[in-house]
């Protein structure tokens, strides 16, 4: 599970950015884009355990 904590380390700040502007778009146009959230966690999951190693390292082959 260190590929999820690598994964934040390094991009923490694009997902806060992602949350944000879900919620501003739920706030302003509609109560269905507040199901984007919930969809937030597969990407996050899937680039964690491609591109970083089980110590939280990014690989060095991409």
């Amino acid at each position: 599970m260190n590929q999820l904590g690598g994964l934040w380390r390094d991009t923490w700040w694009v997902w806060v950015l992602f949350v944000a502007l879900t919620v501003v778009l739920g706030l302003t146009i509609g109560w269905f884009f507040y199901l984007l959230i919930l969809c937030l966690p597969v990407p996050f999951a899937y680039f964690a355990f491609n591109r970083y190693d089980e110590h939280g390292n990014e690989k060095a082959d991409l």
